[in-house]
C-alpha cells in the first residue's frame, strides 16, 4: 500500500474534513480526494460518505484508522529521531565528548589511509586526530592542542622528584606507541630537536594500553595532558613534563567538503567545538 495514501487517509479521518487535511499535508483538495478514491479502490469499499457539508468515515474507516493510525505513529516517530554521527576520534581525547548524546564515538584505524578512504565513501561523518595530511578533498581544521607529558609509576624507584630528566628519559625503558604518521612515530613528528633512540620494551596501539602498560611496569610512556591527568591518580601513576622540546599536538577535525554547508554537520561541528571549549574553561 502506498505510503502517501494512508498517510492522506489518516489525517483526512482526524480532520474529518477533505479541506483542513489538504492544509495539514500542505496539498491541494483535489490531490487528496484523488487519493482518498484511489485507496477506496485498493479496499473495495466507501471510506468516507458525506453527511450535510461535513463528511463522516464508515465502518470500514474507523475500522482501517486504529491500525493505521498506530503505524503511521510508528513511522513518524522512528523518521523524527535524529540520527547519530559517526565520529571517528582517538581514544585519548574521547573523554572530551562522553557527554555528547548526538554522535557515536569510534576509535580510528592506525591505517591513516583507511581513515580517509571512510571518509570519502561517507562511512563516518567526521574525524578528530592528529593528522597533518593533506588532501583537497577535505577539511582540516585545527580545534585544540595538547601537550606531550611523560607518565610513570608513583613509585618508581630511579625517578622520585616531579621531573624526568634527559638523561634519565633515555636510560629508561619505554612503551611505544606503535600509530605512525607519514610513516613516523608520534614524537618524531613534535620533536623540536634531534632525538637519541629509546629504549623500546614494548609496543601497545592507544594510550589507553599505554598507561596500563606503564601502570604495570617501571617504564616511561607518552601521552596527552589531558589524558594523563584524568587516569593518573586511578592508576597510581606520576604525570611528568617532557624533557625534550615538543611542540604540543594539533587536534584537528577532518570533515569531507561536500559538509562544509550541510545544516546538521556545522551543528555537529559547532557542538563538538562548544564541548571542548567548555571543559577546557573548567580546567
Amino acid at each position: 500500500m502506498d505510503l502517501n495514501l494512508v498517510r492522506t487517509f489518516v489525517s483526512v479521518y482526524q480532520n474529518k474534513s477533505y479541506t483542513r487535511a489538504s492544509e495539514s499535508l500542505g496539498v491541494s483538495q483535489p490531490a487528496v480526494s484523488m487519493a482518498i478514491r484511489r485507496l477506496e479502490e485498493q479496499v473495495g469499499e466507501p471510506l468516507f460518505v458525506k453527511e450535510g457539508r461535513s463528511i463522516v468515515p464508515t465502518r470500514r474507516a474507523v475500522a482501517l484508522a486504529e491500525k493505521l493510525q498506530q503505524g503511521m505513529e510508528i513511522i513518524d516517530n522512528a523518521l523524527s529521531v535524529p540520527d547519530e554521527h559517526i565520529v571517528y576520534c582517538i581514544e585519548a581525547l574521547s573523554h572530551y565528548f562522553e557527554e555528547v548524546s548526538s554522535i557515536s564515538i569510534k576509535v580510528p584505524p592506525l591505517d591513516q589511509t583507511t581513515l580517509f578512504d571512510q571518509l570519502r565513501s561517507q562511512q563516518v561523518d567526521l574525524v578528530i586526530d592528529t593528522t597533518t595530511r593533506k588532501d583537497s578533498a577535505f577539511e582540516v581544521e585545527l580545534i585544540h592542542r595538547e601537550p606531550i607529558n611523560v607518565i610513570c609509576r608513583a613509585d618508581h624507584p630511579r625517578i622520585t622528584g616531579n621531573i624526568v630528566t634527559k638523561e634519565q628519559f633515555y636510560q629508561e625503558g619505554h612503551i611505544i606507541y606503535k600509530a605512525t604518521r607519514e610513516g613516523r612515530q608520534f614524537l618524531e613528528l613534535f620533536a623540536q630537536e634531534p632525538l637519541s633512540p629509546r629504549i623500546e620494551r614494548k609496543d601497545v596501539s592507544n594510550q589507553a594500553a599505554m598507561a596500563l602498560s606503564v601502570a604495570d611496569t617501571y617504564h616511561l610512556g607518552l601521552v596527552f595532558g589531558s589524558f594523563a591527568n584524568k587516569w593518573a591518580s586511578r592508576l597510581g601513576l606520576k604525570v611528568l613534563p617532557m624533557p625534550i622540546d615538543c611542540l604540543d599536538v594539533p587536534i584537528h577535525m577532518i570533515y569531507h567538503r561536500r559538509a562544509i554547508k550541510d545544516p546538521n554537520h556545522i551543528a555537529l561541528r559547532d557542538n563538538i567545538k562548544h564541548q571542548i571549549k567548555t571543559l577546557l574553561h573548567k580546567k
